[in-house]
C-alpha cells in the first residue's frame, strides 16, 4: 500500500499553496493508495478526513508536524494539538502515552542553506543531537532537501538504530508522491499506520 505520509494543505498550513482537493487529485494521478495530511501543529478531525476520502475515493490518514524546541517532529496517533512550544521530550512522552510514533522531520535541512561541505558535520557529530533520543525515527527521504541531507539522515538513522521514514513534505501538487512508503499490509486507520511504521513493515521509494 503506497502512501505519502508528509503533506501540507491550505486548510491549516499557511505555507502551503495546495488545496485538499488538489492534493487528492495529485495523489490519484501519481498512483498512491492513500495519503496522510500532516499540517503544522494542527490535526484534521476524523470527520473532515472521512469526508475528503469519500469525495475522492482515496484513504486519508491524519498526523501532524509539530514545531518543538528541538526542531520539527512528525507525529502519528496523537490527537492533542500543542498550545505552546513543546520540548522533544515532552512531545515524546505524550506520543508514547497514546501508543503513537514520532519522527524527526527533515533533520538536516540546514544543509540546504549552508552547504554540506561548509558545515563539516559527520555522522558522529550528528548523533549528538539530543532530539534524536526523543524520536522513533528520522525522515530520510524528503523531496525538499538535498540528496546529501537525505543521505546523512539515513546514515545517522542506521548508526542510532532508528526507523527510516519517508514523506514528500509536499506544499504543492507537483511534489505529492515524490517520497513514499510502500507498506506490506493494508492500512485502514491511524492505528494500523502506527503499528506498521513501528514494525518497519514498509519499503521506501523516491518516485521522482
Amino acid at each position: 500500500m503506497k502512501l505519502d505520509l508528509h503533506v501540507h494543505t491550505t486548510a491549516y498550513s499557511a505555507c502551503s499553496v495546495m488545496s485538499p482537493d488538489e492534493m487528492m487529485l495529485a495523489a490519484k494521478e501519481n498512483g498512491l493508495d492513500g495519503i496522510c495530511i500532516t499540517e503544522h501543529n494542527r490535526i484534521w478531525s476524523a470527520d473532515e478526513a472521512e469526508a475528503l476520502s469519500e469525495k475522492h475515493g482515496l484513504p486519508v490518514f491524519r498526523g501532524m508536524e509539530i514545531t518543538t524546541t528541538g526542531g520539527d517532529i512528525l507525529v502519528f496517533g496523537l490527537e492533542e494539538e500543542p498550545g505552546e512550544l513543546w520540548t522533544p521530550a515532552l512531545l515524546k512522552a505524550k506520543v508514547d502515552a497514546v501508543g503513537g510514533v514520532a519522527i524527526a522531520a527533515h533533520p538536516f535541512r540546514g544543509f540546504l542553506v549552508f552547504g554540506f561541505g561548509d558545515l563539516q558535520m559527520d555522522v558522529k557529530d550528528a548523533l549528538e543531537n539530543p532530539t534524536f533520543s526523543q524520536v522513533h525515527g528520522l525522515e530520510v527521504c524528503n523531496s525538499l532537501v538535498t540528496d546529501a541531507e537525505n543521505t546523512l539522515a539515513r546514515d545517522v538513522a542506521d548508526a542510532a538504530g532508528l526507523l527510516k521514514f519517508a514523506g514528500s513534505d509536499a506544499h504543492k501538487a507537483a511534489s505529492v508522491g515524490t517520497c513514499v512508503m510502500d507498506f506490506h499490509d493494508l492500512i485502514e486507520n491511524e492505528e494500523d499506520l502506527v503499528q506498521a511504521v513501528l514494525a518497519s513493515r514498509f519499503t521506501i521509494h523516491r518516485m521522482k
